[in-house]
């Protein structure tokens, strides 16, 4: 389920095992270094991000193609809030 495009990554809702619904970020665009270094970057950085605002990182898969997963908002997309 495709739930927002941007210009390196689409982001899919899905669930985990225990019922959670979250958030999948697949890198999609860029070479495989680009994929790698932009993963590792959003993911050292999201990784010490602790605020209310924020969607808390879940997890992360390496093995095949690179996942962030994150606790998914029940309001929705950033943009969705600001711009209706």
């Amino acid at each position: 389920n495709l739930i927002g495009r941007g210009g390196f990554a689409e982001v899919y809702k899905g669930s985990l095992q225990d019922g959670q619904l979250v958030a999948v970020k697949k890198m999609t665009t860029g070479s495989t270094d680009e994929k790698t270094a932009g993963f590792l970057s959003e993911l050292g950085i999201i990784a010490h991000v602790d605020h209310p605002n924020t969607a808390k990182l879940v997890g992360c898969c390496v093995e095949g193609e690179m996942h962030l997963v994150f606790e998914l908002s029940t309001l929705g997309s950033l943009g969705s809030v600001l711009h209706g």
